[in-house]
């Protein structure tokens, strides 16, 4: 794994060494540029002081001194008469003489020389410097010139690995953080002085664990729930199997194993909609499309035909308003068949139910309503917690069903509610849609 740190070392110390070698070479052509222009001014400004080579006897001692550094430092001073011999500050130094007033370069004994040539009336003035000098003298202010930067380059990667360092330093603490913790620890990780473009991850790692935390401990209490409630039907049924070995009367034996079909059921029931609960929190956000909620409510009355029948009941649509929605087709149908299912097993023998499909304005809503015994007014906003169950109530429920309601309905966005009915006893349960833009 690539280390940020060592990244960010090594680039900013490759961008730094680029712009100062660029800086320096830069610097080092510039300089060799003005001491070039500063030489050739000194030419000029030398040949002009020349005043028809009054100063040339002294400069030619100089020059024939034994000293050998004085001897080559390759600069000439030349004056020509007409029709007299050449006067220079070094005898038997033969260099062309220039015909313009100007900067030229000429060869000889070997090699070049920058000469300056002013052209009077009756004289012409030549200064002459060798360009091996020239180049030695450019060369060596140049040097000078980009000294610093050989300095200041090694103290940059220096100041780079510390600055860098202590940057990401707040990022070494929320490292350590996260490495000491084990699997049960879902504190959040610290985010005071993080950098405030790495706070924003630091921020939804946060929520992701305590999104994780409340879904652990959601499961834990599901888990615990869902054991404390099916020990009671499994130990039930240990208990009439157990009992049926009491009885030898054939009637007592077909009433012991009514009962023990009913505790199956019911516990076939609860684990049914354990697994249920367990699937949907499991899933994904589901793909909505399009649904017409008429004919969707239809196909999940059609379902629970055959057993309304056994009780008598008169199941069927009251109203169906035209109504198209977008949600998640098979999550709707759990939602609508466990409220089915709910007033079926509510309602009293040979009682009714009536589902309508109505809208108003931008909503859809779906009605279903029994002549059960209704939820008492205190306790029918508790009865969409997991595992309620009203107390006084004949018939026996997981507790489940209408907890795995809410949870669809929020999904979907939808509304969902009780009411008791002011006409007479029995439940009313309502989901509220948006209705989809054509």
């Amino acid at each position: 794994m690539n280390s940020l740190k060592k990244q960010l070392i090594a680039l900013l110390i490759a961008l730094l060494s680029i712009v100062g070698v660029t800086a320096g070479s830069i610097s080092y052509q510039l300089a060799k540029k003005d001491a070039g222009e500063l030489l050739d001014h000194q030419l000029k400004e030398v040949a002009r002081s020349i005043d028809e080579g009054s100063q040339l006897p002294a400069m030619q001692a100089r020059f024939s001194t034994e000293n050998e550094e004085e001897r080559e430092s390759d600069f000439v001073i030349q004056v020509w008469y007409e029709k007299e011999p050449v006067r220079t500050s070094r005898p038997g130094f033969d260099l062309p003489k220039g015909s313009v007033t100007g900067f030229s370069n000429a060869s000889s004994q070997g090699k070049t020389w920058r000469t300056y040539t002013i052209v009077y009336q009756d004289r012409t003035v030549q200064v002459s410097l060798s360009n091996e000098v020239r180049r030695e003298i450019a060369a060596s202010a140049a040097l000078r010139s980009i000294l610093p930067f050989g300095g200041l380059i090694p103290l940059a990667w220096v100041l780079v690995a510390v600055v860098v360092g202590r940057i990401l330093k707040p990022l070494d603490a929320v490292t350590e953080a996260a490495t000491r913790r084990d699997a049960s620890s879902l504190a959040p990780l610290p985010v005071e002085h993080v950098p405030q473009e790495i706070a924003p991850l630091v921020r939804e790692m946060n929520a992701l664990l305590l999104r994780l935390g409340e879904a652990l401990e959601s499961q834990r209490q599901f888990v615990s729930n869902a054991a404390h409630e099916l020990r009671t039907p499994l130990a039930a049924l240990q208990l009439q199997i157990d009992n049926l070995s009491l009885y030898r009367s054939e009637a007592d034996i077909e009433s012991r194993i009514a009962e023990l079909k009913s505790g199956v059921y019911r516990a076939s029931r609860l684990v049914d909609q354990l697994l249920k609960m367990a699937r949907f929190e499991a899933a994904k956000e589901p793909q909505r499309q399009g649904l017409d909620l008429g004919e969707l409510v239809k196909s999940c009355i059609a379902g629970f035909i055959v057993l309304a029948e056994k009780k008598g009941i008169d199941l069927g649509m009251v109203r169906d308003d035209p109504a198209l929605i977008e949600a998640n087709g098979a999550s709707l149908r759990i939602l609508f068949d466990n409220l089915l299912d709910n007033a079926i097993r509510y309602s009293p023998q040979g009682g009714r139910i009536d589902v309508s499909v109505s809208v108003s304005g931008k909503k859809a809503s779906v009605e279903i309503s029994d002549n059960g015994p209704g939820i008492p007014e205190h306790l029918i906003q508790n009865v969409f917690e997991r595992f309620f169950r009203a107390s006084g109530q004949e018939i026996e429920g997981s507790g489940i069903g209408l907890s795995l309601v809410k949870a669809i309905a929020e999904r979907e966005s939808a509304e969902v509610a009780l009411y008791n009915r002011t006409d007479g006893p029995g439940l009313i349960a309502k989901v509220s849609f948006d209705i989809k833009d054509a």
